[in-house]
């Protein structure tokens, strides 16, 4: 229930988070996109764990995992903002060793018998399973991005995901599992991880 003399806070889709992740580009919008599912899903996680974006921490449901926190729904987004022709991937090479934990995850779930073929799954169990993406936003995708910032309500989530961007846009993947696994290790989200070693012993930046 409201409290009596305050608005409620805004709140986003996780669609919507999405959408901005992809989009945002310092202050302006750009097609550039976001290369490989685990940077995604990590500037993901940092979206909620540093800029305060509680929808994300909501929403996604992230698990420690083989690679770190992992989310499983946001390949579901991924896969119906794919199909409302808002967001569209391409193959950029070799899946990293991180990319490949967290795409055996997604097969191990498909032999276990989850219902439905979704795009995680078909991709799982397809020629290109080890394969990095790289996700960028279609024309409408990037219209509906500028019509998304014209709204006062999108400003919060946008200042959020400009933050956490620029903070991490020059680093390499190996930087960001670094940062990821070296500051949240204690709150239990490295547990699971099949790379936490090598990670850790790589360091940053090497």
């Amino acid at each position: 229930m409201p409290t009596p003399g305050k608005s409620n806070p805004p709140r986003a889709s996780k669609q919507q988070l999405l959408l901005l992740l992809l989009g945002l580009d310092g202050p302006t919008v750009s097609a550039r996109g976001v290369g490989g599912i685990t940077r995604l899903q990590k500037l993901l996680f940092l979206l909620g764990k540093e800029a305060g974006v509680q929808e994300v921490e909501n929403a996604f449901d992230f698990k420690p995992d083989k690679a770190g926190p992992y989310s499983r729904k946001l390949y579901d987004e991924l896969e119906l903002l794919e199909n409302l022709g808002l967001v569209h991937s391409e193959v950029q090479g070799e899946a990293t060793e991180a990319e490949a934990a967290e795409l055996e995850e997604l097969s191990f779930e498909d032999l276990m018998g989850d219902d439905g073929q979704t795009f995680a799954d078909a991709a799982a169990t397809s020629s290109d399973a080890f394969e990095e993406r790289r996700f960028t936003l279609t024309d409408d995708g990037l219209k509906l991005v500028r019509e998304m910032l014209q709204k006062p309500e999108s400003k919060p989530f946008a200042e959020g995901i400009r933050k956490i961007k620029s903070k991490f846009a020059n680093y390499s993947l190996q930087d960001l599992l670094y940062h990821v696994y070296t500051k949240y290790e204690a709150e239990g989200w490295t547990s699971e991880s099949e790379i936490r070693d090598k990670v850790l012993a790589k360091g940053r930046g090497c």
